[in-house]
């Protein structure tokens, strides 16, 4: 080794060591009880909420009928208890802005055929228009796997990952700063009011959804395949605004799927009779009510295809 070359790795080794110890150091400095390291950047999400809950409760040990993945969409829309009143054991691993590949590496590190030999994914328009910066800020510090969070944080190609991840391996995650007092259990976090307006005529403005979320989309059904796990796409029910082009672009996307890969989709958008007044809690997400009427649907959905089989529900690892 030259002795330039000596010079740069000393100086690299140098500068890793004062980052470490300097965010090490702003990981135990709490002012008021919580770490300084999380007042440095806007971006940091704080360890806690629906995120921590879900994953605190969730037991890969145990054998579920069907795991949910998906973006806000998934948790608030998609209501275990009514798998549950069916003789189902689901679980919702949805979460706020939850992109294909943040999917991705949530099912490559927690689920196979063993403990979810079904996977329902929310196929939501905006979550495949996105990057997944938020949500793998979010799930790099409240969920247990760091395959997952270095995964994610890779696929991101984003500097501030090392910033993500350094404060996931050096800070305190073990006790939540915040809890969602909405936390039903199982995963689901459903809204409780109605917005009680009509909905805007359609906008006409299609979403456009990322090369790189579609690769997921794509790395996602091969991880299946290769584990032995079913895979249904899902969208839930929509308001007349975001029925018509804008979700043209999702529809065609999965036609495609359809045709090269017999992926099947369970598209309940454009449904005939839904409420925009008393089945939305706003512009985008159910509310209970709504989620329970949509997650009745698509159980008798699930049933009739032989996705899920009555009399037959998983029982826990032993």
């Amino acid at each position: 080794m030259t002795s330039a070359a000596k010079r740069i790795l000393t100086f690299l080794l140098l500068a890793a060591a004062v980052y470490i110890a300097a965010v090490a150091a702003l990981a135990n400095i709490k002012p008021n009880g919580s770490p300084l390291i999380y007042r440095t950047a806007s971006y940091y999400i704080w360890p806690g909420g629906t995120t921590w809950m879900q994953f605190h409760e969730f037991a890969p040990h145990r054998r579920y009928d069907a795991v949910i993945v998906g973006s806000s969409h998934a948790y608030r829309g998609y209501d275990p208890a009514v798998f549950a009143q069916r003789g189902f054991r689901v679980f919702n691993l949805g979460s706020s802005s939850q992109t294909p590949l943040n999917s991705y590496w949530l099912i490559r590190a927690f689920l196979d055929s063993t403990n979810a030999p079904l996977v329902i994914f929310d196929a939501y328009d905006t979550a495949a228009a996105i990057s997944g910066f938020e949500s793998t800020m979010d799930l790099g510090q409240n969920q247990p796997s760091n395959e997952a969070a270095i995964g994610m944080a890779w696929s991101q190609r984003d500097l501030r990952m090392v910033n993500m991840l350094a404060v996931r391996f050096l800070a305190d995650r073990s006790t939540p700063f915040s809890t969602n007092p909405e936390y039903m259990g199982s995963g689901f976090t459903p809204h409780l009011d109605s917005i009680k307006t009509d909905a805007p005529p359609d906008g006409g403005v299609p979403a456009h959804l990322l090369a790189r979320q579609k690769y997921f989309i794509g790395q996602c059904i091969d991880l299946c395949e290769e584990r032995g796990i079913a895979l249904v796409f899902t969208s839930h029910f929509a308001r007349a605004n975001l029925r018509g082009r804008f979700h043209d672009p999702m529809v065609h996307f999965m036609d495609s799927l359809h045709t090269a890969r017999g992926i099947r989709f369970l598209d309940f958008t454009r449904l005939p009779g839904i409420d925009d007044r008393n089945w939305f809690a706003d512009a985008n997400h159910l509310n209970l009510a709504g989620a329970r009427i949509f997650t009745g649907q698509l159980v008798d959905s699930l049933v009739s295809l032989g996705y899920l089989h009555p009399g037959t529900s998983a029982e826990p690892f032993k």
